[in-house]
């Protein structure tokens, strides 16, 4: 499979977040707590449908969020 582009509404921390990814590779840097994590928690539920974190789906959701 190859991901081309991954959007992100109220997942985690991210309220509103879009990704294009390039071949062949990419890489993925930041600070603490900057949503690294998240981004590939997201790319894991996508693959998987299930969180390698989260006991339950509405713990990945903002809830209340607009957008």
């Amino acid at each position: 499979m190859l991901l081309n582009h991954i959007v992100l509404r109220n997942f985690r921390n991210y309220i509103n977040c879009e990704v294009d990814f390039s071949k062949p590779v990419n890489l993925i840097v930041g600070g603490n707590a900057q949503g690294k994590t998240s981004l590939l928690e997201a790319i894991y539920f996508l693959c998987t449908a299930e969180s390698h974190r989260a006991t339950h789906d509405a713990e990945l959701i903002r809830h209340h969020e607009s957008g």
